[in-house]
């Protein structure tokens, strides 16, 4: 009798083990995909802002991406540097202006932020 409690009690243990390392596994694979689209983002300005410079020079191109005064209006500028399914999922997930989410941001109560271009640095995509 003894015996075979203490082997539930091992059981147990371990199957807490087991989902615990499996909700840590998830959360792992949120951020991981949070920093791709960061990444993916931050590629798509870079695209963007070397195509329009070099057609309209750097100073208009920095005014053009500031006109657009919000995050989710900077991410349309930038829309054909990005994959059509990726830009309708940030946009079906993006509520607030200022706060550019997908699925895999709003479960890490995370948002990417396109914030205002400045003189003398470059675009930056903020993982927030």
């Amino acid at each position: 009798m003894v015996e075979m409690l203490i082997v539930i009690a091992v059981i147990g243990i371990m199957s807490g083990l087991v989902i615990s390392a499996f909700s840590n596994a998830a959360q792992d694979t949120r951020r991981v995909v949070t920093r791709q689209q960061q990444a993916a983002v931050q590629n798509a300005v870079n695209a963007w802002v070397s195509k329009v410079s070099q057609q309209q020079g750097l100073a208009q191109t920095r005014t053009l991406y500031n006109l657009a005064a919000s995050s989710k209006g900077r991410l349309e500028l930038v829309k054909d540097y990005l994959d059509e399914s990726t830009f309708s999922h940030f946009l079906a997930n993006t509520t607030n202006n200022g706060e550019v989410k997908s699925a895999a941001l709003g479960k890490t109560n995370q948002y990417l932020l396109l914030d205002t271009w400045t003189a003398n640095s470059y675009p930056k995509v903020e993982l927030k």
